[in-house]
């Protein structure tokens, strides 16, 4: 027999940093394909408004990275959706370190 109302009271709550590392993250992955596929578009051409957007997504990944590592330190919040961007941020940051490497040795 299934049992109806579960319900969990906790004081627990949505880490705001947590979001906004989740949303900072999201976005550097959003540009690091936005970027790639224009600069393949464009024949491998794309200037230096290409490099310097991707450079700021760079740094917005590492921002998520730290602002996911202080959301996972704090008391009572949930930690599902740190942890998300933490993956997101280290992803972004790692392509993005990779491409210029790739990069730098070309």
């Amino acid at each position: 027999m299934k049992r109806k109302n579960h319900y969990k009271f906790t004081g627990k709550k949505h880490s705001k940093r947590g979001m906004i590392a989740c949303a900072l993250a999201a976005a550097s992955v959003f540009a690091l394909v936005y970027l790639v596929a224009r600069s393949f578009l464009q024949e491998g051409e794309g200037g230096v408004y290409l490099g310097s957007a991707g450079i700021l997504a760079l740094a917005a990944a590492f921002v998520a990275f730290v602002q996911a590592i202080k959301s996972l330190r704090e008391d009572d919040t949930f930690r599902g959706i740190p942890a998300v961007s933490m993956g997101l941020s280290v992803l972004a940051a790692g392509s993005w370190i990779a491409l210029y490497v790739v990069g730098c040795m070309m």
